[in-house]
């Protein structure tokens, strides 16, 4: 595997989980035990591929504050990466954890510069060959105007990479524009692009190829616990996955969308790699906190995976 996935992260995440010995808001709930993580969806997406053996890249943007802790976090991964510093500190969003209930709080994350797209392209340039799968997940600083994100995009792919996007702000119109290698929407996110919308197969099917229609190579679409959706012009496949007990959806999609950049990287035909894609989605909602999708749990899952075309 020759190829690499680089991934771009504009609002990284200092991760956070927190297991109390109650979930009372009228009380104070003490800790008993804490986890830090390096995440942001793109971070997390080169921390499942790395631990698949892909080669992979971090680009992020990283407030100067805490800095040097998320630095640690990544290298304790062994995880390459290339950091913009700005002012403030980057994010620490929150999981508080007790029994079987879950309290998700994400932080805002600080300003950027208007400078950052330009430094941000000037970094990827240095890493990005043709052929490696560029993926931009995440949210970005709320002063960053989605037109400068676009125009980022657009850059990357004319050097020859294939764009793999995973963020819930950009609109069809945006994905006509973009013509992505492939997106990773929600079932929620799909909705609010292509309206209106239910939620069954067949709702799915025809809002994935609307985008199909305008541009988007290839569609995953992520079902929780009951699997995943591909299609493409050409190919419509679900996932179906094995009943696991659900500890945490935190990073589900983002293993999903590293599984399936891996085993197409490795050459692996859609089949194989939906399968493995819905394998990983399905290995991280077993894990606690803000654990992502492990190799090998995700290869006792892939044999389980049932993928049937629609």
């Amino acid at each position: 595997m020759d190829r690499s996935i680089i991934t771009v992260t504009l609002n990284p995440s200092i991760d956070v989980t927190l297991w109390t010995d109650g979930l009372d808001i009228d009380n104070v709930n003490r800790v008993v035990r804490e986890n830090l993580e390096a995440g942001g969806k793109g971070i997390n997406v080169s921390r499942v591929a790395k631990s698949f053996g892909a080669p992979t890249i971090c680009i992020s943007v990283a407030g100067r504050e805490n800095c040097r802790e998320f630095s640690d976090l990544l290298d304790s991964e062994r995880l390459e990466y290339r950091l913009i510093e700005i002012e403030d500190a980057i994010r620490e969003n929150l999981t508080i954890r007790h029994g079987g209930y879950t309290l998700k709080i994400n932080r805002k994350g600080p300003a950027a510069p208007p400078t950052v797209i330009d430094e941000l392209c000037s970094l990827i340039r240095s890493c990005v060959k043709p052929g490696d799968i560029a993926a931009f997940a995440g949210s970005i600083p709320e002063n960053i105007p989605v037109e400068d994100y676009i125009k980022l995009i657009l850059q990357v792919k004319d050097l020859g990479a294939l764009i793999a996007i995973d963020s819930d702000f950009l609109s069809l119109e945006h994905y006509a524009r973009l013509s992505p290698w492939l997106i990773k929407p929600n079932i929620h996110e799909l909705r609010r692009i292509v309206e209106p919308g239910g939620e069954s197969v067949d709702d799915i099917t025809n809002a994935a190829y609307e985008l199909c229609k305008n541009g988007v190579e290839n569609v995953l679409v992520s079902l929780g616990a009951n699997g995943l959706i591909y299609l493409s012009e050409r190919t419509a496949v679900r996932a179906s996955v094995p009943k696991v007990e659900v500890k945490s959806t935190v990073g589900a999609g983002d293993s999903a969308l590293a599984g399936f950049a891996v085993a197409f990287l490795d050459n692996k035909d859609i089949i194989e790699s939906v399968r493995l894609a819905a394998a990983c989605g399905t290995a991280c909602v077993m894990r606690e906190g803000t654990g992502l999708a492990s190799p090998e749990l995700a290869q006792k899952i892939v044999s389980k995976v049932k993928v049937g075309r629609i």
